[in-house]
């Protein structure tokens, strides 16, 4: 049986890190173990989940010095004893079939090295919003794209991201890859997922919501810092044609997928009131592609309202 390490990098998330915790112990899958690492937390995150009994089988460790969510995770990668890795971050949840579901996609394909799914969106006290449309739901209406369960390619993950709560890789990905790159967060993510989908490793994508991801405020990845995680996820997609310049040798593609991102980016300043340079950007990618008149018809009118498509796109 697979052993699953469930790793939760924190800080200053004392009010849904509970949450979050009873989520993963709540999975139906029996063989697993928690890593939470806290990032130096300021509001007795450590020493509350030190109270609570129905915590004391995780494993706790506070980080020395604030370093970021991916030291974090990088932190806990090394700790972890299991044989699959699960990603969730403390103010987001696990439906209790999630890890379950992701063991038999690993034991189906030795080649699989990153599982992931969809999300359904919560606010911060847990209302579902985007109309009940889930992550992918919603990605899928602004980009015109038919997204359902299956392999994806190098050209399917940088043409669309997927959603990071639930991403489970197997432990030698690490070995052989590398772990989260603090550089380029909050667009880490898709960064290994890049790097995954352009090496010997598979990446499988079940179009379920397994996963709850809630957009507030003091999110460093969500609406509220688009426009870091629009020039973050540009240097991704830079990094990821320097790789795989001979996969990724389709120009339009490329073209696409880049004037999407400074397009969103445009739009992000545009809400942020840098009217003039968002509105430079978004002229900027119309430039570069003509043809994305249409997608930002699709999203920007969510960008631009108080109900907005998830910033990591």
């Amino acid at each position: 049986m697979l052993k699953a390490t469930v790793i939760i990098p924190t800080f200053n998330r004392l009010k849904w890190i509970g949450e979050c915790l009873d989520s993963v112990l709540g999975q139906t899958y029996p063989n697993v173990e928690v890593i939470v690492v806290d990032d130096c937390s300021t509001d007795g995150t450590v020493e509350w989940l030190a109270e609570q009994e129905r915590f004391s089988s995780l494993i706790v460790h506070r980080q020395e010095k604030n370093g970021g969510a991916s030291v974090a995770r990088n932190t806990a990668i090394e700790m972890a004893k299991g044989d699959l890795v699960v990603f969730i971050d403390s103010d987001d949840l696990l439906r209790p079939d999630h890890i379950e579901k992701a063991v038999i996609a690993f034991e189906r394909d030795p080649d699989l090295g990153l599982f992931c799914c969809d999300s359904t969106m919560i606010d911060a006290d847990g209302n579902t919003i985007l109309d009940g449309k889930t992550w992918h739901q919603s990605l899928a209406e602004a980009k015109g794209f038919d997204i359902k369960t299956g392999y994806r390619s190098l050209k399917d993950v940088f043409a669309y991201s997927n959603c990071f709560p639930g991403f489970t890789l197997r432990r030698e990905v690490f070995e052989e890859l590398g772990g989260f790159d603090q550089s380029i967060f909050p667009a880490d993510d898709y960064d290994l997922a890049l790097r995954v989908a352009g090496s010997r490793f598979k990446v499988f994508y079940l179009h379920e919501a397994l996963c709850l991801r809630r957009e507030h405020d003091g999110q460093l990845s969500g609406i509220q810092n688009s426009v870091k995680t629009q020039v973050k996820l540009i240097e991704a997609l830079g990094h990821a044609v320097q790789r795989n310049r001979t996969e990724l040798s389709d120009r339009s593609l490329v073209r696409r997928r880049l004037a999407e991102g400074k397009m969103e980016l445009g739009l992000s300043k545009i809400k942020e009131g840098k009217r003039l340079a968002g509105i430079v950007g978004v002229l900027g990618s119309l430039v570069t592609k003509p043809s994305m008149i249409g997608f930002i018809a699709g999203i920007g009118k969510r960008k631009l309202s108080r109900r907005e498509l998830p910033s990591s796109v």
